[in-house]
């Protein structure tokens, strides 16, 4: 019993280490996921909009939510941002 703990922390350990990304870059990366489906979701809404108008709004706004994810997932994958603030904050 004694060896099939050791052996299961010792597995444990390792895929801990194999990990390579801190919880920072997990919510960065998770922020630029979110935001990404979000403005494929305008875009579509653009693409079914008659209004051209309407639909070039729907894009920009797309693309401005692409940058600011940006802008905000490098700042908490830095560190230098709270992830819930920072997405509220968009």
């Amino acid at each position: 019993m004694k060896k099939v703990s050791i052996l299961l922390l010792g597995a444990a350990a390792l895929s801990m280490a194999a990990c390579s990304k801190n919880a920072n870059e997990v919510a960065a990366d998770n922020i630029e996921a979110n935001a990404e489906n979000v403005a494929d979701n305008m875009e579509d809404m653009a693409d079914n909009v008659s209004n051209e108008a309407a639909s070039d709004t729907l894009e920009d706004q797309a693309d401005a939510l692409r940058d600011n994810a940006d802008a905000v997932a490098d700042n908490v994958a830095a560190g230098t941002a709270d992830g819930n603030a920072a997405v509220n904050a968009m």
